[in-house]
């Protein structure tokens, strides 16, 4: 076997190497564009909780964080428990959900369901969310 012969398939690593980490800077890009941007400045949202039996309860909040997770801890709606993952809203409004029921707080954004967890999940003035108290994990 030849030098020749025996680098070329240390070319092919190095290309696939150096493809990969393009393919990763062209993915870490999209993704810096497409993720939604928080307001700057002062913030007046509302959270409304509802609770398993019905029940609601409205949280108007004033704050200057720039993410849903930190204003509904900082207001007290929610328990602080951080998980590996960001903050896991265990308990809302002191009602606390039962995980071996498949108990959740599913967040929405007037409505509609929000694609991101609380830590990431951008406010803006006169945003209107809802933590409901949810029974089963399909929905």
């Amino acid at each position: 076997m030849n030098s020749q012969e025996k680098s070329n398939p240390n070319k092919k690593v190095l290309y696939a190497a150096l493809a990969l980490l393009g393919a990763a800077a062209v993915l870490l890009g999209i993704w810096r564009f497409a993720v939604p941007k928080p307001a700057e400045g002062e913030k007046n949202i509302l959270v409304r909780v509802i609770h398993a039996g019905g029940g609601e309860a409205a949280f108007p909040i004033q704050t200057r964080q720039d993410y849903l997770g930190f204003a509904l801890v900082e207001a007290g709606v929610v328990e602080d428990n951080q998980s590996t993952y960001g903050l896991y809203i265990l308990t809302a409004d002191g009602e606390t959900a039962d995980e071996g029921n498949q108990e959740w707080w599913k967040v929405t954004k007037s409505g509609e369901m929000v694609n991101t967890g609380a830590d990431q999940t951008p406010i803006a003035d006169g945003d209107a969310f809802e933590l409901t108290l949810t029974v089963g994990y399909d929905g």
